[in-house]
């Protein structure tokens, strides 16, 4: 049995670099969103909508080559390490086919943002920023399946230096496509789009080259020799990342929904809770790094064969998330005005502040569920039981926040759609948490084969980035 190392000390090693890279992403957000924003209020409720909506059809991708990290995980605490280049390789097949469908889906943006019901402004512009996005599939999925591979491995450095790399060749590409500096087109929300898109591929491209052009991988985990499909371990990885997929895929829809009727409200309600969400994401994103350090740990520790010790990692990551998420709702509660005024130009704070106050505290109360929920979430994917999650996250999804919102928004207006995603959440939060106190969770996401040699399981050795 491998000895994996779950001490606090190594809990911040795994989850801070996650917790930057996830900053970095929501910094991306963020930053895009402010640029936008001084284009006007249609502009930045174009982005928000077309932003939501696309998320959701990627959503479905970013859940089916997740499976990559706990396979790693567990390959490498049970000592298995050749097996790791074949459960990459079988990720990168995954993500080729998943590149090839999200550019097949262009056509169709304009008929689901009719949908909407949204202003015709507003539909054509979020269209526009759809379509784009989704002709950078390749770049988006080669990020994915190289992220969760270093993320498997509790390697999570590499990643993060990679995220503050695509924020700024981002948001510099985004400055001048948005505004048309330096001699090129000022394209607008049409550069929010391109210019993200293009650093997607740039920076997937470099990541996913660190692994396939390492000399270590190659050696370590038969990266060199682990190419072949294996229809095995394709089936298997399949069976857990198609729940993960399709309850990423439903739970986002249902968020569209909530999108589409708060659009319905007017332009002003659509473009507050944009700012609104691009504010939460800093916590959400830190609730979702944490989660990425259970998946790890509990897979390692799994993998190692000890129980006890997944349990004791995921109640350890959970104290370091109560003491942040606390640290953040201060901000929340505190400066409301001031974060509004981050994604607006000068003189249209004071229209949305109205809408923004209340929505900032159904947020702090959303944010404690949501942390428990997401670290639930990832001790469950570590073990590979992710088909519960995925009905308990479409049953609330699709039978109680949808409904709930359609009818709260037109009676209660803005805060009670807000306060519909609270129950959703908390609904949620209440189902895993049964589930995790029981033992029917744990599992095991390899083959009865002998493990290899191997160290105590702590830190990889190898650079951060050889090549």
């Amino acid at each position: 049995m491998n000895a994996i190392d779950i001490s606090y000390q190594r809990i911040v090693r795994v989850t801070a670099p996650v917790l930057v890279t996830q900053l970095s992403y929501t910094a991306m957000g963020a930053i895009d969103t402010m640029m936008v924003g001084r284009l006007g209020v249609l502009e930045l409720g174009a982005v928000g909508l077309g932003n939501l909506l696309t998320w959701w059809f990627l959503s479905f991708f970013f859940g089916l080559l997740s499976g990559v990290s706990a396979f790693v995980a567990q390959a490498v605490g049970a000592g298995h390490r050749s097996r790791v280049g074949v459960v990459f390789w079988q990720g990168v097949y995954l993500a080729a086919a998943s590149a090839v469908v999200i550019g097949l889906c262009w056509p169709v943006a304009p008929t689901v943002f009719g949908w909407t019901g949204a202003g015709e402004g507003l539909q054509r512009l979020a269209t526009e920023y759809s379509q784009i996005r989704l002709l950078g599939g390749l770049g988006l999925c080669l990020l994915l399946v190289s992220d969760n591979f270093y993320r498997g491995l509790g390697r999570t450095n590499v990643p993060m230096l990679c995220a503050i790399s695509q924020l700024v060749l981002n948001c510099g590409l985004n400055y001048l496509l948005i505004y048309g500096k330096a001699g090129l087109p000022a394209m607008g929300v049409r550069g929010a789009a391109l210019g993200t898109s293009i650093a997607q591929l740039v920076i997937g491209g470099l990541l996913f080259a660190t692994i396939v052009g390492s000399r270590y991988f190659r050696r370590e985990y038969a990266l060199g020799a682990g190419w072949r499909p294996d229809r095995a371990v394709l089936r298997s990885m399949s069976l857990v990342s198609l729940p993960i997929a399709t309850q990423t895929f439903l739970e986002m829809g249902g968020i569209s929904v909530f999108s589409a009727v708060v659009a319905r409200l007017g332009e002003a309600q659509m473009a507050v809770t944009n700012a609104v969400i691009q504010a939460w994401s800093l916590a959400f994103m830190s609730a979702l790094a944490l989660s990425v350090g259970a998946t790890t740990l509990v897979g390692q520790c799994l993998g190692a064969g000890d129980v006890p010790k997944a349990r004791q990692a995921t109640s350890r990551i959970m104290r370091l998330g109560l003491w942040l998420t606390a640290m953040i709702s201060v901000l929340y509660l505190a400066a409301p005005e001031w974060l509004i005024r981050l994604f607006v130009r000068e003189g249209e704070a004071e229209a949305l502040l109205p809408f923004a106050r209340p929505l900032f505290t159904v947020v702090v109360i959303c944010l404690f569920f949501d942390l428990r929920f997401n670290l639930l979430a990832g001790a469950l994917r570590g073990a590979g039981d992710t088909t519960y999650s995925m009905l308990v996250t479409i049953g609330s999804a699709w039978l109680v926040f949808v409904p709930a919102t359609l009818y709260a928004t037109p009676r209660f207006g803005l805060v009670g759609a807000w306060w519909c995603l609270v129950i959703h959440v908390a609904l949620m939060t209440l189902l895993l948490e049964i589930r995790y106190r029981g033992s029917r969770w744990v599992h095991s996401l390899l083959d009865d084969s002998p493990a290899e040699p191997a160290a105590p399981v702590a830190e990889e050795p190898a650079p951060a980035l050889e090549i």
